[in-house]
């Protein structure tokens, strides 16, 4: 029917400049704080030297062979698709290109976060709050690491189970995804957890199509074994997570506190999502109660889950917040504040290319140090190295095996007793010296230990000192 004059214009006219500005935001926003930040290389460089390894050989490792404590045990390389990824960014622009990355992933995975929010009818503005918080919930565990990499598979996955009324095909990518990461990070075992509760959702308010999700949550289990270790690496991903060393001594495996950024951080979104439950009037369908406590329980278990609470959360509140009509006519809306909103927001991403800066990308990486070690400790030197350390000299001294590294769950309870005695001045700490006779010790400047190392007759000497740490070979004492 044609329109008259008189008749007013449909407002359904096309999208509102300000809605693409609210989505760009998801991606914006997330690629600026990524690019504002400095990668820690504790969980990070070794697993480039292990992408390279494995590039070059054309073979998973299976022993280790980076540190002289354990060299030869067995070792599980569940994450060899992830540095592999990270191998490949570093050999095609260094650091620079894995600062990038980092954005892009981030950028990536939070984009998927918003689709699904889109698809369970949140409206543009709201899926862009939603999403953006959810990205700041999670920002402090978005280190540049394996675990960057699955967050884009487990978002689409996420997208693909939101979007099941309107694109029920999109369910085939889910087992592709899960098995993908089954190679990628240990996350995997999220994926058929996600898909079980989507069927149990869909079965309690019997909706056509939820037996297909259950076969679809069998499948998903099913695809993470296609991984090089199949079962094993399920076990792996649970020794992972109930070692206790790992749970006593890393603070990312520790019950969530609000003593640093991320518990603040996580529990104030918590409590934020109480406030808003209670203030909405209307009894909350328990389906939803059940996802927030399954990812609200993970989170507060170990901050490094965190992260699938930042994920989760935006998706499922997004049902309980559907799109009002749009009134208001595209066409006679200014386009100048969306404008200026991406502008803004590009010029800074721009700004910020780790291209412009590359000596400002990295932490726990030394650099005089570093270059002592590179120039006067002999290849084949064994090296006591503080542990935050111990992956940075893996990959920039492969020639050289350090004590510890940061693959917590390789190394036996009582070489961290022995790292715990000399990293942190135990009574015993020249017993454990005198047991294993390391070439060299690499201190970080806050090590206790340090003035009994300067001590005379303690049987070192310092060669090396800086702001970062200190470098000792065995000696009469002294050089302090």
């Amino acid at each position: 029917m044609a329109v008259t004059e008189a008749e007013p214009v449909v407002a359904h006219t096309g999208r509102r400049p300000i809605d693409v500005a609210w989505a760009s935001l998801v991606v914006l926003v997330p690629a600026v704080v990524a690019l504002l930040s400095r990668m820690g290389t504790t969980d990070l460089t070794y697993h480039i030297r292990a992408g390279e390894d494995i590039l070059t050989t054309h073979a998973l490792p299976r022993v280790d062979t980076y540190t002289f404590t354990v060299a030869g045990q067995p070792w599980l390389d569940q994450q060899w698709g992830a540095q592999i990824v990270l191998a490949l960014g570093h050999r095609y622009g260094g650091f620079a290109t894995l600062a990038f990355l980092q954005a892009v992933l981030i950028g990536v995975a939070f984009w998927f976060v918003y689709l699904a929010c889109r698809a369970r009818g949140a409206s543009t503005r709201t899926s862009s709050f939603l999403t953006v918080v959810g990205f700041l919930v999670a920002s402090p565990t978005l280190a540049m690491r394996p675990q960057l990499v699955a967050l884009p598979l487990f978002a689409a996955m996420m997208w693909a189970l939101a979007s099941r009324d309107t694109a029920p095909r999109r369910l085939y990518v889910v087992p592709v995804l899960a098995a993908v990461c089954a190679n990628v990070h240990g996350s995997f075992t999220i994926f058929p957890l996600v898909v079980g509760l989507t069927w149990l959702q869909d079965a309690l308010a019997h909706r056509p199509g939820s037996r297909r999700l259950l076969w679809l949550t069998l499948i998903t289990g099913a695809a993470t074994l296609l991984n090089p270790f199949g079962i094993d690496a399920w076990r792996y991903a649970y020794d992972l997570s109930t070692n206790p060393i790992i749970r006593d001594t890393i603070s990312e495996w520790a019950p969530v506190t609000v003593s640093d950024v991320s518990g603040l951080f996580m529990v104030g979104s918590a409590l934020a999502v109480v406030a808003f439950l209670a203030r909405r009037g209307r009894p909350v369908p328990w389906m939803t109660l059940l996802w927030l406590a399954v990812f609200f329980l993970l989170a507060m278990a170990a901050q490094r889950a965190i992260v699938w609470w930042g994920m989760v959360t935006p998706v499922v509140l997004a049902e309980l917040l559907p799109a009002g009509e749009v009134r208001r006519e595209a066409a006679r809306e200014s386009p100048a504040p969306a404008i200026t909103i991406i502008a803004a927001m590009s010029i800074a991403v721009v700004v910020l290319l780790p291209w412009w800066r590359p000596d400002d990308l990295l932490s726990q990486a030394p650099p005089g140090v570093t270059a002592y070690v590179e120039q006067h400790v002999a290849p084949g030197s064994k090296m006591f190295v503080h542990q935050p350390w111990g992956s940075w000299f893996e990959f920039v001294t492969p020639d050289r095996p350090v004590f510890t590294d940061s693959r917590i769950e390789i190394i036996p309870k009582d070489i961290w007793e022995d790292y715990g005695q000399v990293g942190f001045a135990g009574a015993d700490w020249k017993a454990v010296l005198e047991k294993w006779r390391p070439d060299v010790i690499v201190a970080a400047e806050n090590w206790d230990l340090i003035p009994d190392l300067c001590a005379p007759g303690s049987g070192w000497t310092r060669v090396y000192t800086d702001d970062d740490g200190d470098v000792f070979v065995p000696g009469t004492g002294g050089g302090c």
